[in-house]
């Protein structure tokens, strides 16, 4: 994606669209902008091969904030990082479809998670310097989250929803497995 975005932003340079200076902002923006649409198409057909748009709607509310504040594992490169998201968007998306299990023992797994993302607390990247200010920030709106995630899960169990519960479940062991690497690999 750098080698393309790279390619893209010398074109704009030199039909002098964008000024020299400007030459880095312009370039990561390409690339981020590539990165990102690559990963919602190949989750798109992910969902669309599996029939499970809803399902696949719903892993992404649930993980895109808690990442967003919470941190956790990164994978070195961007196709590492492409072909994890797919191959753990796929695997969760196919228990859910095929398996099924009491509420109580989902909602002990996302319990379980719960609990130890609030221990672990947010997890900073070596790449990305986080002041304090910046990580009480990122601590408050990922307990809010915890907090309105943790409202869902009690309702879903309540209903007996067990598919969903499980989503959730599963999304939260997730970001609590990614979240312990992460917080292990970036404190050594």
């Amino acid at each position: 994606m750098q080698y393309l975005s790279t390619k893209l932003t010398e074109y704009m340079l030199y039909k002098k669209v964008i000024q020299e200076d400007d030459f880095e902002v312009y370039q990561y923006g390409i690339q981020n902008f590539l990165e990102i649409s690559v990963s919602i198409i190949c989750s798109v057909i992910i969902a669309f091969l599996l029939n499970m748009k809803l399902e696949c709607i719903i892993f992404f509310l649930f993980f895109i904030p808690l990442r967003s504040y919470g941190g956790g594992l990164h994978m070195k490169t961007y196709c590492a990082c492409l072909f994890f998201s797919c191959i753990t968007l796929f695997l969760i998306l196919l228990i859910v479809k095929y398996i099924t299990l009491p509420c109580s023992i989902s909602l002990m797994a996302y319990l379980f998670s719960y609990l130890s993302l609030k221990l672990i607390g947010p997890v900073d990247h070596p790449n990305r310097e986080v002041d304090n200010e910046e990580n009480q920030l990122f601590k408050k709106k990922t307990n809010l989250f915890l907090l309105i995630s943790l409202f869902i899960a009690v309702l879903l169990w309540y209903i007996e929803f067990e598919k969903y519960l499980l989503l959730e479940a599963l999304i939260f062991l997730l970001i609590s497995f990614t979240s312990f690497i992460g917080k292990i690999k970036y404190s050594l």
